[in-house]
């Protein structure tokens, strides 16, 4: 009996295909194999909602449990943070030149910076202090803002 043959979803070789394997997609190449558990992975993410939670707490608790990993990795690979920054800063200039903003400023805002015409709602909010090339949030502070009615009157002393 002849073995079927297919073609590697990541790769593109032809490989034969087992049998016991349902959906038999991949090659046997540790990229592809690699490819196949991401491809798993993201699928499961985007559909099982406990899978995604689990993920998240996990990589919070990894997190919590390893506060300076990221400050230790800066510190000993100096030289690709650098060029890490330095091309951030290139991809926010030309950014800013494409979208040429009203006020020139080095900063850049989150995804979900107020707008004027958005409404202040009550809640927690991040303060970040505003500085020139500012890229990412440093030193940022949990506060708690409330929200007051235009005819409100302070009737403190």
């Amino acid at each position: 009996m002849k073995k079927e043959m297919r073609r590697c979803q990541h790769c593109g070789c032809l490989f034969e295909v087992c049998n016991k394997v349902k959906k038999h997609e991949f090659c046997n190449k540790k990229e592809c194999q690699k490819a196949r558990k991401s491809k798993w992975h993201r699928e499961k993410i985007q559909n099982d909602a406990d899978y995604r939670n689990d993920q998240k707490v996990a990589q919070e608790d990894w997190s919590n449990n390893n506060p300076d990993y990221w400050k230790n990795y800066r510190r000993k690979n100096k030289k690709y943070t650098d060029r890490n920054r330095e091309q951030q800063h290139r991809r926010n200039k030309d950014k800013r030149a494409k979208s040429a903003p009203a006020i020139k400023s080095d900063l850049i805002a989150k995804m979900d910076a107020l707008s004027p015409e958005k409404k202040i709602l009550s809640g927690k909010y991040q303060l970040i202090p505003m500085a020139p090339d500012m890229i990412a949030k440093m030193d940022a502070l949990i506060v708690q803002i409330d929200t007051i009615s235009s005819n409100y009157t302070y009737s403190g002393s």
